[in-house]
């Protein structure tokens, strides 16, 4: 349960995602855009570069991986209910990325 720890940020964003989508909050979206785009950024680095996956692969407790999809899976469906399709296409972005560099590194 020390993984934990490492997931909070993810919780946190999908407490911040669910409000801004449907309290719509004006401040939250856009820290939701930004956030997007930061993790869309970051999971295209990990996608080109392999170095940057050996950075990104260094956590000492590693949550199980399907905890990552259920949280991934839980943002695209908040953001598809919401009608925020542009967002959600991100999160999938995001979601298949880390699913494919996770598969590719367990199988080096």
């Amino acid at each position: 349960m020390q993984w934990l720890k490492n997931i909070i940020v993810d919780l946190l964003a999908v407490i911040v995602i669910a409000i801004a989508v449907f309290y719509e909050d004006t401040t939250l979206t856009y820290i939701v855009y930004a956030y997007t785009v930061l993790m869309c950024i970051a999971r295209l680095a990990s996608l080109l570069n392999r170095n940057f996956q050996k950075i990104t692969q260094r956590k000492v407790t590693e949550a199980p991986i399907w905890i990552y999809h259920l949280i991934y899976f839980i943002n695209v469906l908040i953001l598809g209910i919401g009608m925020w399709f542009i967002t959600a296409a991100g999160w999938v972005f995001i979601w298949g990325v880390a699913a494919y560099v996770h598969k590719r590194q367990s199988t080096l």
